[in-house]
């Protein structure tokens, strides 16, 4: 039995209101307001636009369908959940560009098997015009586990020389955080030109962390630039726990190995001994590598290595493209993993990179070796995948934001870490404040936060509608420039994840 959430738990924890008075950088004041936010979602690769016309002989115009929405619940009770669709904000741009905007309602539930129903209320511009369309499910079947979604809608009100359907496969995601394995040069973005195989990236098409922030923090001065980023995860309190792609020394921890679990906070979290210590490997002093990882709450770590190894307290031999975990068991083989493809049999495809949805356990995860898949095609290994047998998105598609300027079309996929608003909500914490008189500046910081990530809000007025100041950061403090010079008053919000 499937069970849904009694609702779309509030993930966002509102701090408080701060109005900073910049003219003669007075104390602050501060009143604790609430707030209701709904879950953003955004199209995964499989959605599209399909524009038929049932009375032509023209091939019907099927175009990969991109953007976002908000989802809100409207209502909850013991049979199905009913939320609002909002902020439907969708677009296409080949072979043909459509942009969708408009708003809904979804509902999920059922007394005998579990059924969904969707209808859309929306203005489709095809680029001579735009027309008011609804739509409905065509299938009320339930396809992937909630929080996804995938839903097939057909017009309502289409006629004989125009029919519209949108295909929706969404999930509740406000960036993805990644690396790839090879370098690459940004024709766009917020990002500098250059990119390196070990920054950290976003969807949203910016560096959130440079590999030399990461390396330099546990004390590795390389000559180089760049040291790869094998595994990435975002602890409580910003905590960034990665590994690199290579051995380096460290000025003050010494030897660090690339299968040892590192922390932006100048740490050893666990060695790579200590990580695989409960499945006794055989020859034990080896550092097998870290090339996935993802640390539970419960301290327990799920992880993949780079080379095989011989268990010798399960008498197996663990692969490279095993799931892992610090307790000793092999949670996932690389054969159960992808066993809603089709590639060819009996090989072992690697795991590079991992995350794991809360609600659902659904697994995303990328290959070290791409594969020929029997109904899929071939498939890349920088691909985002599913282990609910589908592609989250291509390569391509997770860089589409940086538009690389080299005509590769798989840049790899190294590390993983998504931003979502399915968590369970952290602990309100203090967001402290003080006037930078010297650069006219607000520092805001919030030492003792248990998020792992956070966004700085701001408005001009009470009244007026917060927004974002900050991308979304790993990071226990913002500087709001020029604050004290531009703005008379600003009040702020912190949202975390």
């Amino acid at each position: 039995m499937r069970c849904l959430p009694t609702t779309i738990r509030q993930t966002v924890t509102m701090l408080g209101l701060f109005a900073l008075l910049a003219a003669h950088g007075q104390s602050l004041c501060a009143q604790t307001i609430s707030t209701n936010k709904p879950w953003s979602y955004l199209l995964l690769g499989d959605s599209y636009l399909l524009d038929d016309c049932p009375l032509c002989d023209r091939v019907a115009i099927e175009a990969p369908l991109r953007g976002t929405f908000q989802l809100r619940l409207l209502e909850n009770n013991p049979l199905f959940s009913r939320y609002a669709l909002e902020n439907i904000d969708f677009k296409t741009t080949f072979p043909r560009t459509y942009t969708v905007k408009g708003s809904g309602t979804f509902q999920i539930g059922g007394e005998v098997a579990l059924v969904q129903q969707m209808f859309l209320e929306v203005q489709i511009d095809d680029g001579g015009g735009s027309k008011l369309c609804y739509f409905t499910n065509s299938s009320v079947m339930v396809d992937r586990p909630w929080p996804m979604m995938d839903v097939t809608v057909v017009q309502t009100n289409g006629t004989l020389a125009q029919l519209y359907t949108l295909r929706l496969a969404a999930a509740p995601v406000r960036e993805i955080w990644f690396s790839t394995v090879s370098s690459f040069t940004a024709g766009s973005g917020a990002s500098a030109s250059s990119v390196f195989g070990g920054d950290l990236i976003s969807t949203s098409g910016r560096v959130v962390k440079r590999n030399s922030e990461l390396y330099t923090a546990v004390g590795a001065m390389p000559p180089g630039p760049d040291l790869g980023l094998d595994a990435i995860d975002i602890l409580p309190g910003a905590e960034m726990a990665f590994s690199l792609g290579v051995d380096i020394f460290s000025e003050t921890l010494g030897q660090l190995h690339h299968g040892d679990l590192l922390s932006n906070k100048g740490r050893i979290l666990r060695r790579n001994q200590d990580v695989l210590a409960a499945f006794r490997p055989n020859p034990a002093t080896n550092d097998v590598g870290l090339d996935a990882v993802q640390v539970l709450e419960s301290g327990e770590i799920l992880f993949s290595i780079a080379s095989n190894v011989f268990s010798a307290q399960l008498g197996v031999m663990l692969h490279r493209g095993d799931l892992l975990s610090s307790s000793g068991l092999v949670v996932r083989s690389n054969q159960q993993l992808l066993s809603r493809f089709h590639p060819p049999t009996g090989n072992d495809y690697g795991l590079d990179a991992l995350y794991i949805w809360p609600i659902s356990g659904e697994i995303w995860f990328s290959t070290e070796q791409g594969f020929q898949d029997q109904a899929l095609g071939a498939i890349a290994a920088g691909d985002l995948l599913s282990d609910q047998g589908y592609i989250v998105f291509n390569n391509r598609d997770l860089l589409n934001a940086f538009a690389p300027s080299q005509t590769t079309m798989d840049f790899g996929l190294d590390a993983l870490y998504v931003v979502t608003d399915a968590i369970t909500p952290a602990p309100r914490p203090r967001l402290d404040m003080v006037a930078k008189p010297g650069t006219r500046s607000a520092g805001l910081a919030w030492p003792t936060a248990e998020g792992r990530v956070f966004q700085v809000e701001r408005a001009a007025a009470i009244t007026d509608l917060l927004q974002p100041l900050s991308p979304i950061i790993p990071d226990l403090s913002f500087d709001d420039l020029g604050a004290l010079t531009n703005r008379a008053q600003s009040y702020y919000r912190l949202r975390q994840w």
